[in-house]
């Protein structure tokens, strides 16, 4: 099946599915049909999957810019900080509420933004914007899945949904993001929502220096082709999907990490008793920091990107009851 296929498949099933769940309305004014450049330059006409995404990304925006984290709605006044809902991460659940990240929702836990297993086989954190070589950041996705499109200091192409990415950081690199919230008027400039601080329909300029990252025409259909093709290029990776619940969760006897020893040693003065544990006890904090590779950053709330060991169960603590006086004597 080619790419074009898939992704007139994608854009069909999309379509129907927001249809469906009335989650859009596609003749919103706001959002209307318009004129635009696909990659290979030529002009085409928005579709209302294009219109829908659009609308998504903002509602959930426009919901969320005050929030104290992703799961905390206590609200911060405008222009405070949020250290524990930043800038990348708001941008990427606004994304992932259009569903312009295959896998991921807007209420998944952070952990799935900080390790997005990708189609592509690569791993992204989707809570940086700012430039490290060992990470795959949220400009690094927009790019690479296509959802983005870098149109360079484009002021006055900017429209709802649209991403802003600021140019403060080391060496001129990328340092801040936010969401076009609204497009510039006659008398006004666009409007963008963004966090860290708080930020609603604020003013374009306060970005600057800022490169303009336009959806993609067709985003929406265009990022899930890419998502199939991707799988069909990298059969080892499954198409992702949102994190499993606890209770979705169980241990394989392949995957189960056995402990060293299933006794526990008792204290030396009943010296024939012993307790047995189950063979699934956690491993320690350090261990598991070594199976997965996860090391934490300081002060941006990065970690190592690297899939959980899978298997692993928590018995929970072990605890050692009264000894029967009767079985302890030697």
């Amino acid at each position: 099946m080619t790419h074009a296929v898939r992704r007139r498949l994608a854009s069909s099933v999309i379509t129907l599915g927001l249809v469906a769940a009335g989650a859009y309305a596609p003749t919103a004014p706001a959002f209307a049909a318009r004129p635009t450049a696909n990659r290979a330059g030529h002009t085409q006409r928005s579709s209302d999957t294009d219109a829908a995404a659009r609308t998504l990304e903002v509602r959930y925006a426009n919901a969320h810019w005050n929030w104290t984290a992703w799961n905390d709605s206590a609200p911060v006044a405008p222009g405070r900080a949020q250290p524990n809902y930043e800038c990348a991460e708001f941008v990427a659940r606004s994304l992932a509420a259009a569903g312009l990240v295959p896998g991921l929702g807007p209420n998944d836990p952070q952990n799935g933004y900080r390790a997005y297993s990708a189609p592509n086989g690569k791993v992204y954190d989707l809570l940086l914007i700012s430039v490290l070589p060992q990470y795959n950041n949220l400009y690094a996705y927009l790019r690479d899945s296509g959802v983005g499109q870098d149109v360079g200091e484009q002021l006055g192409q900017a429209q709802p949904g649209d991403v802003v990415v600021t140019y403060l950081g080391t060496n001129g690199t990328a340092s801040h993001t936010g969401l076009v919230a609204q497009a510039a008027t006659a008398t006004g400039e666009a409007g963008v929502d963004a966090h860290n601080n708080a930020r609603l329909d604020y003013g374009y300029h306060y970005y600057a220096p800022s490169h303009l990252v336009r959806l993609a025409p067709n985003a929406l259909s265009e990022v899930w082709g890419w998502a199939a093709a991707q799988r069909a290029l990298h059969p080892a990776q499954p198409l992702p999907r949102r994190l499993p619940t606890p209770s979705a969760t169980a241990a394989t006897p392949s995957a189960t990490a056995a402990t060293p020893s299933a006794t526990a040693a008792v204290p030396s003065a009943v010296p024939s008793a012993t307790v047995s544990v189950p063979a699934t006890a956690s491993p320690s904090p350090a261990a598991t920091a070594t199976a997965t590779g996860t090391a934490t950053g300081t002060g941006s709330g990065l970690a190592e990107p690297g899939p959980a060991a899978p298997g692993i169960v928590d018995p929970g603590p072990i605890e050692l009851g009264p000894l029967d006086p009767a079985a302890a004597q030697v």
